[in-house]
């Protein structure tokens, strides 16, 4: 699974610096630039002509107080203050470049919230959203400008967020100076299947940064992909080794471990980590892929059961486990899920899909022809 590198991503500017849980959606996901802009320009008009007169604007000693105090909510983990003040700021100053990107900062940190805690469906429309303010921040600004490079990064991220690969792409390769860039460039190539291109570009960037441990998991990744298993584990090692304490660059060690034929060193190596790292949702995904590669569906199950119990709202978690507990042949248990489910999310039509999966589950068992 290519998904988001199940951390942030980032190159340290000398050794490595300690991610943010800003893309708890990044070792592993990537993504940037080539997008317009995708508005419907009547809707845009008929938005304009019906809005209220717009807001004056403030000086410029209120904008950086603005500023200080979304960078302050963002440090106390609370982006949805930070994002009452950021939009305020924007409908005063809308062709104001960092008031653009402290928006899209604010909107990627809570999509990426939602990935952790929802999933990545639930993040999409947030992450579409700071990609709009990014974009703004982007285009308004001189291209060597130094916040300009980071909000070309945030762009990429969110469009990866919101679904848009290609995009994220074009916007990485317009950035492909910067080496940050370049890492999500490749992890971007990989989702897309471009993997030769993905491991060129990879391999490259880890002949002239050997030490960054976030470029060594990349670089096992497109080895894997390449078939190069044996390199693919030594790669994932060394990353291990080069930033032991990552809970991310460890699932990622253990999806490869995994994919590579060895699903139980991947799950004894995530069953290690400590109490706060197992209740990632990363982490528990790529556990239960492993019991599953195992052929033990009820232990995948509870692993899902238990994340469903700790996180109410990750609906997904709740839907999983109804579908390995079936899986396992246990149909009351499966529909004690499906049942929490129900009640949680009457409404959701990933509920009624997944209590048809189950039917064709039981189906299956009963009727071994179908």
């Amino acid at each position: 699974m290519i998904g988001p590198f199940y951390g942030t991503r980032g190159i340290a500017p000398a050794r490595r610096s300690r991610p943010s849980l800003l893309s708890a959606a990044i070792l592993l996901t990537g993504g940037l630039l080539g997008c317009g802009d995708d508005r419907d320009p009547a809707a845009s008009d008929a938005r304009s002509s019906s809005a209220s007169p717009p807001l004056p604007t403030i000086n410029a000693a209120d904008r950086d107080a603005s500023l200080d105090a979304i960078d302050r909510w963002l440090q106390a983990g609370r982006p949805d203050n930070a994002a009452s003040i950021a939009r305020t700021l924007v409908d005063r100053l809308p062709a104001d470049r960092h008031a653009q990107a402290a928006l899209g900062r604010v909107l990627l940190a809570r999509s990426g919230e939602l990935r952790e805690s929802v999933g990545p469906a639930a993040a999409a429309s947030v992450a579409a959203e700071a990609a709009d303010a990014l974009r703004k921040a982007v285009d308004l600004a001189p291209a060597e400008d130094a916040p300009a490079v980071e909000a070309r990064r945030s762009l990429g991220l969110a469009l990866e967020s919101a679904g848009r690969d290609s995009d994220a792409v074009s916007v990485y390769r317009d950035g492909a100076d910067d080496p940050v860039c370049r890492l999500y460039l490749g992890l971007a190539l990989l989702r897309l299947d471009a993997v030769d291109e993905a491991a060129e570009i990879l391999e490259a960037l880890a002949a002239a940064r050997p030490d960054d441990s976030l470029v060594r998991a990349a670089v096992a990744e497109a080895l894997l992909r390449q078939s190069r298993v044996e390199l693919a584990i030594a790669a994932a090692a060394e990353a291990v080794r080069l930033d032991p304490t990552s809970w991310p660059i460890r699932v990622r060690r253990a999806s490869i471990l995994r994919r590579a034929g060895d699903p139980r060193a991947a799950i004894e190596s995530l069953l290690a980590l400590d109490d706060d790292s197992r209740g990632h949702r990363s982490v528990a995904e790529e556990i239960a892929a492993a019991y599953h590669a195992l052929d033990r569906p009820a232990r995948a199950a509870e692993i899902w059961a238990e994340r469903a119990r700790a996180t109410p709202e990750d609906l997904d978690a709740a839907l999983a486990a109804a579908v390995a507990f079936q899986t396992a042949g246990d149909d009351d248990r499966a529909e004690t899920w499906l049942e929490i489910a129900t009640l949680a999310a009457p409404n959701d039509p990933r509920v009624p899909e997944t209590r048809r999966r189950i039917a064709d589950l039981r189906a299956t068992r009963t009727d071994p022809v179908r």
